[in-house]
């Protein structure tokens, strides 16, 4: 591929937006593709770590501001976020900063073909949003970028092609491809579609 392509898997917790990174990652590794992933962990708090007793743990629970180890062609990497210098005015693009921090990070190291993000809603990427139920419409179609939306029913499917166009976000869903989370074949010709740069409608 002449670039890396960057695709964002997002929506609310517990709508299936991990279980669906690593069917594209499985598929993205069957058509031979490098891949990288970048999750936002949206629990509260510093991700869990590693075991404290590996010497990269202790590295950076002694105040490393990363602690990198590497063996077997694997690399693990421990890192705490800069945060000297921040003002409320650059607070709200630190996400998106961040993000593409982390995007440098794997695209220098791992070389991948693909990067998969899973979460960070407000980054301008191409995007897949997941459904639970009609009440996430408002805020989850607002988002930029959206290529496809996955629902969990056909009930939910079937009132976002025949809502009226009461917002304008809504009004145009019934361009963009709707799939059943359960439809895997769909989901995969949908994917490599978009890997060779078919376009289909957005928001």
């Amino acid at each position: 591929m002449a670039s890396v392509k960057r695709l964002q898997v997002v929506g609310f917790k517990n709508s299936g937006k991990t279980t669906l990174t690593e069917r594209l990652l499985h598929l993205a590794a069957e058509r031979g593709l490098r891949a990288s992933a970048i999750k936002h962990h949206g629990h509260g708090g510093a991700p869990e770590p590693p075991p404290g007793d590996t010497d990269a743990s202790r590295f950076f629970a002694a105040g490393a501001a990363s602690s990198l180890v590497v063996g077997g062609g694997v690399l693990l990497l421990q890192g705490r976020e800069p945060s000297g210098g921040r003002d409320a005015h650059r607070e709200a693009g630190r996400e998106e900063n961040e993000l593409d921090r982390l995007i440098r990070l794997t695209e220098a190291y791992a070389d991948p073909d693909l990067v998969l993000i899973e979460g960070f809603k407000q980054a301008a990427y191409d995007k897949i949003v997941l459904l639970r139920s009609e009440e996430d419409l408002p805020e989850l179609l607002r988002l930029p970028g959206i290529r496809l939306i996955i629902v969990p029913d056909e009930e939910l499917r079937s009132i976002l092609k025949n809502r009226q166009a009461q917002r304008a976000e809504v009004s145009r869903v019934g361009a963009l491809t709707l799939l059943h989370r359960e439809d895997a074949d769909g989901i995969a010709n949908w994917f490599g579609r978009w890997l060779k740069g078919e376009r289909d409608e957005t928001l």
